[in-house]
């Protein structure tokens, strides 16, 4: 046996290669530093490159998941919306009408979920208006389906008599307005929230709604 293929015991082991990342694994770390880098600087000022370099990986692996901006940007609203609207609901769910709405409107998130939630709402508000090319690619690619799936959700519960008769579409909307308005308030906060007094705030809101078209929001 040579003496050179005998390793030093003073001598740190050499390391090999670094173990390539999956494909899944990279698309997380991307998905992660790109809804930073939206929500920190903007769709328009957020470059690939910027991107890649925040993922730590090269631009030639980031494009090979996401050939553009746009789809990359589509792809993080993806990813996250479920902390937007927890829809559909589990087969054979039998909540009270008000406890089910709390869930649907994810009242149930953490702090750094429901902190999450508000930076990709105000993201979209944000983004939504200086670029509406984003928002044909959100709803029209069927990316944001949210007021789709609550009247799908609503139109299933009349048909279940546990709502009543009523334009799923209009209340859908106005559901939506009752949470989504205490959720992103016209003027800015300066402190942060309160969690349990705007979750409180929110399931009232609901309520009152609930009452509103003669439901009873506890059975």
């Amino acid at each position: 046996m040579s003496t050179s293929s005998i390793a030093d015991p003073g001598q740190p082991p050499r390391r090999g290669r670094p173990r390539k990342l999956t494909d899944d694994a990279q698309k997380a770390r991307i998905l992660e530093a790109a809804m930073t880098a939206f929500i920190t600087r903007g769709f328009a000022r957020t470059t690939m490159a910027d991107v890649a370099a925040s993922a730590g990986m090269s631009k030639r692996d980031l494009y090979r998941h996401f050939p553009e901006k746009s789809a990359l940007f589509g792809a993080v609203i993806r990813a996250r919306r479920h902390l937007i609207l927890g829809l559909p609901r589990p087969e054979g769910e039998d909540l009270p009408p008000l406890d089910m709405l709390c869930c649907i409107f994810r009242l149930d998130l953490d702090t750094r979920e429901a902190e999450e939630r508000d930076a990709l709402l105000n993201l979209l508000a944000r983004e939504s208006l200086l670029f509406p090319e984003l928002n044909a690619l959100l709803y029209e690619g069927g990316i944001i389906r949210s007021r789709e799936l609550l009247m799908d959700w609503i139109a299933a519960e009349i048909a279940r008599g546990r709502l009543p008769d009523c334009d799923p579409g209009c209340l859908a909307g106005l559901l939506m307005d009752v949470v989504f308005g205490a959720l992103l308030p016209r003027r800015k906060r300066k402190e942060k929230p309160d969690r349990q007094r705007q979750s409180e705030e929110i399931r009232t809101r609901l309520a009152i709604v609930l009452r509103g078209i003669g439901a009873d929001p506890a059975t």
